[in-house]
């Protein structure tokens, strides 16, 4: 019976503790359902959090990609104007690096696109001034001033000078701090060449009308003491003395009515008869005829003539004038190198675009896609830069008894034929004259 009860009193005791466990796993259960609880109710403020920001994040993105394709459009249209203005653009930072340089500054310095690497390029390596280095855009930045439509003279990747108009402005940053200057230059050599050939032409006209009002007025009393001279001498025929110095008076006279002949022919308005001639050819029956009529010691051998007619360079001139023009420069060339003195005509081809290559500004091409090239050389002493500049100007010569009207008369049918010439002189060395006229295609 005891035991009964111990067992009894342990079953229960037992239960009382299983009683026990069992609240204390209630408990923890509802406190473990209060956390699970709080933490679903924090995850769904998350997600929620979570879903709004996603949302937001996604306008932003949308708005981002909308102001960078905006951009894009922006920079890609700036760099198409850039592309397409014929006015060439540099821009250079404060160290004188350039940043940026559009098609038309690469053509007009001769900047090869592959050059174009662009923090390692630096101003000074595209752009050299030669007159007013103060108006560029490297010494404009230094001096922290604007320039505005200044024209300077600068030596380009060629090396070749042109003449640029050119203005610069500063570039600044949102807080006005200088970070570099851009500048935009146009090409004005051949406005420059046209305007000095077109005052050249017009002093030409005034001076022709001069000149032939002149000789108008002093050719009908010279043609009076000519022939009184000449009557002179002949009645003078046993007074040796005497007649000697009519005979003088005669060949004066000749020598003042080839110069006033001369100022005529400077001063006439030519009417060109052109006709389709073989240039080799004709150039070979000139020569052949200016040895036979000039009297230059042994002029045959004088003259290397590297003339090949069955080429067939075609061109249009005025045979009679054209004479003239070849003549000139045969005769200058030969009296420059004295008894020892030789002259080499040279022709060939060239397209319009290599012969804009090789002389840039220095001659005035246009109307043909072909050009037929005429080269003079002589070997005699040279002339300097300061007297090359005047070659072609009325009235000047180096010669001690010219008039010079020789080369400006060859330089005026030259431009008539719509073509031009070109000097180049080297002291000691000698002087090359380069005629271009259209050639005939087709």
């Amino acid at each position: 019976m005891d035991d009964r009860i111990m067992k009894m009193e342990e079953n229960e005791a037992v239960d009382a503790d299983i009683e026990d466990d069992v609240g204390k796993f209630v408990e923890s259960y509802a406190s473990f359902n209060k956390v699970v609880n709080k933490i679903q109710r924090q995850y769904l403020t998350l997600k929620e959090t979570y879903t709004r920001q996603s949302e937001e994040l996604q306008a932003v993105n949308k708005t981002l990609q909308s102001l960078m394709k905006e951009n894009r459009a922006v920079t890609e249209f700036l760099n198409s104007i850039l592309s397409s203005l014929s006015s060439g653009v540099i821009a250079i930072d404060n160290n004188g690096n350039i940043s940026h340089m559009n098609p038309a500054a690469r053509k007009i310095l001769g900047v090869d696109e592959k050059e174009l690497n662009f923090g390692d390029l630096l101003y000074s390596d595209v752009m050299q001034p030669i007159e007013k280095p103060e108006c560029s855009a490297l010494e404009a930045l230094r001096q922290r001033r604007n320039v505005e439509n200044e024209e300077m003279k600068v030596k380009t990747r060629l090396d070749t000078a042109v003449t640029l108009s050119v203005s610069s402005s500063l570039l600044k940053n949102r807080g006005g701090e200088v970070i570099g200057i851009v500048e935009m230059f146009q090409d004005v050599s051949k406005l420059k060449r046209m305007e000095e050939q077109i005052a050249q032409m017009k002093v030409l006209a005034s001076l022709g009308e001069i000149a032939a009002s002149i000789a108008h007025e002093v050719r009908n009393p010279l043609s009076g003491i000519g022939g009184f001279a000449s009557l002179l001498a002949r009645d003078l025929e046993d007074d040796p003395d005497k007649k000697e110095m009519a005979d003088k008076i005669v060949e004066g006279v000749v020598s003042i009515n080839n110069t006033i002949q001369t100022l005529l022919d400077f001063a006439r308005r030519e009417k060109l008869e052109k006709t389709t001639v073989n240039l080799d050819q004709y150039l070979n029956i000139l020569l052949d005829e200016f040895k036979e009529m000039n009297g230059f010691k042994d002029a045959g051998n004088r003259i290397q003539q590297n003339l090949r007619p069955e080429r067939r360079i075609s061109v249009e001139l005025d045979r009679r004038l054209f004479r003239q023009v070849i003549f000139n420069f045969i005769k200058n060339g030969l009296e420059a190198g004295g008894d020892n003195g030789y002259v080499k005509i040279t022709t060939k081809t060239m397209p319009l675009s290599m012969a804009q290559k090789e002389y840039g500004d220095g001659l005035q091409l246009s109307g043909t896609e072909t050009l037929a090239e005429i080269l003079i050389e002589d070997n005699g002493s040279g002339i300097d830069e300061e007297h090359l500049e005047k070659l072609f100007s009325p009235f000047y010569s180096s010669k001690d008894n010219g008039i010079g009207l020789g080369l400006s008369i060859a330089w005026k049918i030259i431009k008539a034929h719509g073509g031009d010439v070109n000097a180049e002189s080297h002291l000691g060395k000698g002087t090359k004259f380069s005629i271009v006229l259209p050639a005939k295609t087709g």
